[in-house]
């Protein structure tokens, strides 16, 4: 009992240093569970988040598949190599392990929508035979990740400061007593988040077929991590409001 008590303390601790982008003392949470529990899958995958968020593609492919030796049906671990995969550009193979999820749920929605993505870049690619016109459009379209990747930033912290000011706002009429006001505001700001981030995801997929060798969703994971974290919390804040 004691034995796994810790492990399940070591492994909520690595998944709040994950949820707060301390990915070197998550990596230290999930080894020491590893020490105990060399099978423990959940630690190898999560270790592998880490890594890859540190950008050690590699080490993290090594953990997703240390995880998948001792699971081979672990769903999350298949979906986590699938986008390293893509990081790295090979995308056959990417493919391939989409494929290995749906055999497994065929109407799980992510490998559905992140597979097809791929199959889709696959065939714009194909349009581009000439190893010599790929690497030319690589080298263009490194400068227009750059550009998307900068207005993207840009203005998911203008929204983010929005919603800051609106929950603040928000939790300042509630408190001065006027709840029904506060509560009404809170259900509009709560639904706007939600259309908020349809929104976004549109958006994101729209710019992805601007390109053909690089997937776009997959190479700002993290900014879409980040965001997803802050609008939970943020609905999580305000639906305490009661």
């Amino acid at each position: 009992m004691v034995k796994s008590d810790n492990i399940k303390k070591l492994l909520e601790n690595g998944l709040e240093a994950l949820r707060k982008n301390k990915n070197e003392k998550a990596i230290e949470y999930f080894e020491s569970v590893i020490a105990i529990d060399s099978d423990n899958t959940m630690a190898w995958n999560n270790k592998g988040v880490s890594l890859r968020k540190l950008g050690r593609l590699e080490d993290a492919l090594n953990c997703y598949n240390k995880a998948l030796s001792i699971d081979p049906d672990l769903t999350r671990a298949l979906l986590n190599k699938a986008r390293v995969l893509k990081m790295q550009k090979k995308f056959d193979i990417a493919l391939f392990t989409y494929e290995d999820i749906l055999e497994l749920d065929p109407e799980h929605p992510i490998a559905l929508e992140e597979g097809e993505r791929v199959r889709n870049l696959l065939s714009r690619r194909a349009q581009q035979p000439q190893v010599e016109e790929l690497s030319k459009q690589e080298i263009e379209e490194k400068k227009i990740f750059q550009e998307r990747n900068e207005e993207l930033i840009e203005f998911l912290e203008e929204s983010r400061k929005s919603i800051i000011d609106s929950v603040d706002k928000i939790e300042e009429i509630f408190t001065s007593g006027i709840k029904e006001e506060a509560l009404e505001h809170r259900d509009r700001i709560v639904n706007a988040l939600v259309s908020f981030n349809e929104q976004l995801l549109n958006r994101i997929k729209n710019i992805s077929d601007e390109f053909i060798t690089l997937d776009f969703e997959e190479e700002i994971r993290e900014l879409i991590d980040n965001w997803d974290t802050f609008k939970d919390e943020k609905i999580k804040e305000l639906k305490k409001l009661n």
